[in-house]
């Protein structure tokens, strides 16, 4: 029985986390391709689901995980209602940031203004957030600043 109990409480924690079907990831995409064809806008879309749109190419240093950043960033939800907005430029560590977030930047250059669409798995998933319901998609315009 000891050795079972691991991967009972291991199976637990992974299923309570709130996985989605490929179904639903589908339809989560569907929604997020007509947002883009509505907008116009050109994104590429990552093998996790996430679309990116890089608006200004940096010049800067690389971008990787263990850094903190110093961005200004808009969120919006998918109706276009904005969630959160940096009125000056804030330090934020790339280590605690959502999964999208992480994705996107490592590896961009300071300078860096992008904007990406993060389905809900690549997000808050299940989870609310203040202003941000669960299952959201969300989209993120942000500017790298620096890296401090």
């Amino acid at each position: 029985m000891k050795s079972i109990l691991p991967f009972i409480l291991t199976l637990l924690v992974f299923t309570s986390c709130g996985g989605y079907s490929e179904s639903e990831k589908s339809q989560i995409d569907i929604q997020i391709q007509s947002l883009i064809k509505k907008k116009g806008w050109r994104m590429e879309k990552s093998e996790s689901g996430v679309y990116q749109q890089q608006l200004k190419e940096g010049t800067g240093n690389e971008i990787h995980i263990r850094d903190i950043l110093e961005v200004s960033y808009t969120g919006f939800l998918l109706n276009g209602i904005v969630f959160d907005k940096t009125k000056k430029p804030i330090q934020l560590e790339m280590s605690g940031l959502i999964a999208a977030w992480k994705e996107v930047l490592v590896g961009k250059k300071v300078g860096t203004k992008i904007r990406f669409i993060c389905p809900p798995h690549m997000a808050y998933g299940r989870s609310s957030k203040e202003k941000i319901p669960e299952n959201s998609i969300l989209i993120f315009e942000v500017e790298v600043i620096g890296i401090n």
